[in-house]
């Protein structure tokens, strides 16, 4: 049995093709749950008249992985499928990531390939580290992302895309589930860097294929905070790149990180980017928000740490590109 947790936010007008490219999955048992985002466009109308969709209910403002924990829940499958409401599944996705799953291997997390929605483009394939000069968008500034690398089914990667992943409950749950301090952004890579730290491996799964209209939620409106999902993405974004850090890197590492941070802030200053700019304040305030949680974890997991502090995570060799990886 396949536990499909899917994230819905005002969704209505993906919800059909989604799940009828979930009753169309072939060689597998799934159970759907969509956990809905106090939707207003009719979603709640639209899925209660769905006997075989099971509804939870979550505020938006929580972000997208608490919304999959509360999915968690009431799941039955030992297999869980994680997804946002803004895409649809080729009719053999779930049997070939549950395929990729291999508890004896420690592979507990598989990654399908991602399209644009219409299928025209690829925009999610095989994810390598890149060794950089200076990424202002990464947690560890040394190493930057490169998504579209065509490995083969079963290669390692670094993680999954959140937006669309099969996770075993087994892994997930030895890792403590997913991080909800994450609203959107760096969650997924969260979820990986624990994984290596413990010893579970991500996979990609070139056979599974998602269609998905990435960011089709970030304009709109999170009524209870007043605030709108790409304002709240950004300040998110910033800060995870903080907390990430102060979870997992070594005291020595940290320096680093923190001028890579300050420097995006300034750099924003430099180019005009003043709205910009100003977010970046209050993602510095969100990190402080968020500080006593990331050393709680730092605490609790301070043994895995020194085996495996988290700026080794992306210059792992298994993770980095190396030549024939590139396009």
């Amino acid at each position: 049995m396949i536990s499909v947790i899917v994230s819905n936010f005002n969704g209505l007008r993906f919800l059909p093709r989604l799940l009828e490219s979930l009753r169309a999955q072939r060689g597998v048992a799934a159970e759907i749950i969509v956990v809905d985002r106090q939707s207003t466009d009719g979603s709640a109308e639209f899925l209660a008249a769905q006997a075989d969709v099971r509804v939870v209910t979550e505020p938006p403002q929580s972000g997208l992985v608490t919304g999959y924990q509360a999915g968690m829940r009431v799941a039955t499958g030992e297999l869980c499928f994680f997804a946002n409401e803004d895409l649809w599944l080729d009719t053999d996705c779930l049997r070939r990531l549950a395929e990729q799953i291999d508890l004896p291997g420690r592979v507990g997390i598989a990654d399908p390939w991602e399209w644009t929605y219409d299928g025209a483009r690829l925009h999610h394939a095989g994810v390598r580290f890149v060794p950089a000069g200076w990424d202002l968008n990464s947690p560890w500034p040394r190493a930057r992302l490169d998504f579209l690398v065509p490995l083969a089914a079963g290669d390692r990667i670094p993680f999954p895309c959140a937006g669309a992943v099969m996770v075993h409950r087994d892994c997930l749950a030895d890792l403590g589930g997913w991080d909800t301090g994450f609203f959107l952004d760096f969650e997924d890579m969260d979820l990986g860097l624990r994984a290596w730290q413990h010893g579970w491996h991500a996979v990609t799964a070139p056979g599974a294929k998602v269609f998905h209209a990435v960011g089709a939620s970030d304009p709109q409106a999170l009524t209870a905070a007043r605030d709108t999902v790409g304002r709240r993405r950004y300040v998110s974004n910033r800060s995870s790149l903080a907390v990430m850090a102060l979870k997992t890197f070594s005291f020595s590492a940290l320096p680093l990180t923190a001028v890579a941070w300050w420097s995006g802030a300034l750099n924003n200053a430099r180019r005009g980017r003043w709205r910009r700019f100003r977010l970046d304040f209050a993602a510095a305030l969100e990190v402080l928000g968020r500080g006593p949680s990331a050393w709680r974890f730092r605490r609790a997991n301070a043994g895995l740490n020194r085996r495996r502090p988290g700026e080794r995570f992306f210059s792992a060799p298994e993770f980095t590109a190396v030549r024939g990886d590139g396009r």
